[in-house]
């Protein structure tokens, strides 16, 4: 374990309300302005942005914490990588690190939820079935090798959310690499929504993206999944 690096990126913005809760950052911790493009505002003096480098910022009123997760993928250089919220934050034992490496895991995720009729009508019910259908159609004629798993995924009843994770380097890097160009996709076609909750809709995909990708996966790499706290 000797020189193994790992940092949990904090993501906050400043049109976080204020907690009420009390809560001090572990020593894995590091704050993470997100939408930082969009205002001359910071959280504090010094605080890392996600507009420095190569980055998508500006599209935070979308893609909410993920132009973090952009930033983390393109900038960050620790071994373990990971992304939570300023009001969710994994509730892990001080030796985490550790216990990944030893134990060969490749990925933290929250607690899945368990949703219903099952994953895609749930998300088709809850928000614009229309991002929904052309994802499938992404799937289909842009990744037809995947295109079944994805169906029989999505056809499942649980799903991790929060766009929280940690994981290894190169296991993050290869996620982020497939992620974003279906996004991206989907939003080229989806474009701009009224309701501001409804044009978050790149973060709600990315919750079940996210968990497809580690089910595909799950032969390759090793998951666990962990607690989070929810700060008022």
């Amino acid at each position: 374990m000797q020189g193994k690096r790992a940092r949990i990126y904090v993501a906050g913005s400043v049109l976080d309300k204020p907690l009420q809760d009390f809560y001090e950052l572990t020593v894995d911790e590091r704050v993470l302005q997100v939408g930082a493009a969009l205002t001359q505002s910071r959280l504090f003096s010094g605080v890392l942005t996600d507009c420095e480098g190569e980055n998508i910022s500006e599209r935070n009123r979308q893609y909410c914490e993920l132009t973090g997760l952009y930033w983390i993928w393109k900038h960050a250089r620790e071994d373990y990588v990971g992304l939570v919220h300023y009001r969710r934050h994994f509730l892990l034992p001080s030796d985490w690190v550790m216990r990944m490496e030893n134990n060969h895991v490749a990925a933290i995720l929250p607690v899945p939820l368990y949703v219903a009729p099952d994953i895609a009508e749930n998300y088709r019910e809850r928000h614009i079935a229309s991002d929904w259908d052309y994802l499938m159609e992404y799937f289909k004629t842009e990744l037809p090798d995947e295109y079944e798993d994805a169906k029989r995924i999505f056809a499942g009843n649980l799903y991790s959310p929060c766009n929280m994770l940690i994981a290894r380097r190169e296991v993050l890097d290869r996620l982020c690499a497939w992620l974003f160009p279906i996004l991206d996709a989907v939003v080229a076609h989806g474009g701009d929504k009224e309701d501001p909750y409804m044009n978050r809709y790149p973060g709600f995909l990315s919750e079940r993206l996210i968990t497809y990708f580690f089910e595909k996966h799950i032969d390759e790499y090793r998951v666990v999944y962990a607690d989070k706290n929810f700060l008022n």
